[in-house]
């Protein structure tokens, strides 16, 4: 089984596409505000959330031209033909995550602690997002670092 390769990414100046306005993109976009990179929503509707944050919004449905200078991109609909076509309409050269299904990612994120002076980072490989939410709160819980 091939495992993925932890790194941290330096995003300052990256153009960082999300697909879909709920949840989903709003916790993907507060994860991403302090990079420094140029977030940009593609969503026709979005989070209340999502609205207020100081970001570049493209109330429409996904085009392809949408991820076509993305570094980074995340699918966050709720259609999952959607989700495929923006996959398939990716350059071989971008990072992409599909937030429904890892098969078609080529990364996921992982469940982080952040404190000054160190980032603590847990993955369970994108097989289980539920289970590494509850492992980094059981963590945050039992120790103070």
């Amino acid at each position: 089984m091939n495992s993925g390769y932890p790194v941290s990414l330096q995003l300052t100046g990256k153009n960082i596409t999300i697909i879909g306005g709920g949840k989903i993109a709003t916790r993907k976009a507060q994860g991403l505000l302090n990079t420094g990179a140029n977030i940009t929503i593609v969503a026709p509707t979005c989070t209340p959330e999502l609205a207020q944050m100081h970001i570049a919004r493209i109330q429409s449905e996904y085009k392809p031209e949408h991820i076509q200078d993305a570094f980074l991109i995340f699918c966050c609909t709720n259609n999952q033909e959607t989700n495929e076509q923006i996959t398939k309409d990716a350059a071989p050269h971008q990072l992409i995550n599909d937030c429904s299904t890892k098969e078609r990612s080529n990364f996921y994120n992982m469940a982080t602690i952040q404190k000054p002076d160190y980032l603590l980072a847990i993955s369970t490989n994108g097989n289980d997002p539920t289970k590494t939410k509850a492992i980094r709160e059981k963590f945050e819980q039992s120790t103070e670092l």
